[in-house]
């Protein structure tokens, strides 16, 4: 009787404890899944992309323009490209003057018809046989008055490449006779329709190596 009643009492433990244990178990492993989850928001695997921030010390990005690149280049060097708004024909006499014409010297439109009419010599410009590329040259004074051939007739368009001939072909006449201070319209831009970018960066290597200063008159009265 005594053995039935402690079989009967370690069958009943043993129920407890396994029902004791499984609660345990359960109650570690809910733990754990919430403790995993509760890490994983802590501490998740996914990469997160910050969006950048600007330090104090950090200059903002600006472009350049053209203008400000050609300030920039001359600023050390002897060649000086300047632009001013004013009358061309207002310009100091210690500078020369250019300007751009067709190989006809017809000289109806434009600055040139300016020129035509202060300057004149038409003949003495056409004996002289310039053609596109070249340059032809009429002195007044102390300065030169530079008539850069681009185009074969007047009322054809330049080319960059007819210009830059004859900036170079001017630049060697300057060289010559020491001319260090020119004065010009934008020149090829308007109705020639040259893109002023351009051309002024044609003048930065033309004649960036030279003592040389250009002012490029913005307004010329009509």
């Amino acid at each position: 009787m005594f053995e039935r009643c402690h079989l009967a009492l370690l069958n009943k433990y043993s129920i407890v404890c396994k029902t004791f244990n499984k609660r345990q178990l359960s109650a570690v492993t809910h733990l754990s899944a919430n403790s995993a989850t509760s890490i994983k928001r802590q501490h998740p695997q996914k990469l997160q992309i910050l969006p950048q921030t600007a330090t104090t010390n950090q200059a903002p990005f600006h472009t350049t323009n053209a203008q400000q690149l050609r300030q920039n280049m001359s600023a050390d060097s002897k060649f000086k490209l300047i632009e001013v708004e004013g009358d061309l024909f207002g310009a100091p006499e210690t500078h020369s003057l250019a300007h751009c014409v067709g190989a006809d010297f017809a000289m109806g439109a434009g600055i040139a018809v300016k020129f035509k009419q202060i300057y004149g010599q038409v003949d003495k410009l056409l004996a002289q046989g310039v053609q596109s590329g070249g340059v032809a040259v009429l002195q007044d004074k102390e300065r030169y008055i530079y008539y850069l051939v681009t185009k074969p007739q007047s009322w054809g368009s330049p080319t960059y490449d007819s210009l830059r001939a004859s900036l170079v072909a001017m630049r060697e006449h300057m060289r010559k006779n020491k001319v260090q201070k020119l004065a010009i319209p934008r020149i090829g831009c308007g109705i020639d329709g040259l893109e002023w970018d351009k051309v002024s960066a044609e003048l930065c290597k033309v004649f960036g190596d030279e003592e040389l200063e250009i002012v490029v008159y913005n307004f010329v009265p009509k």
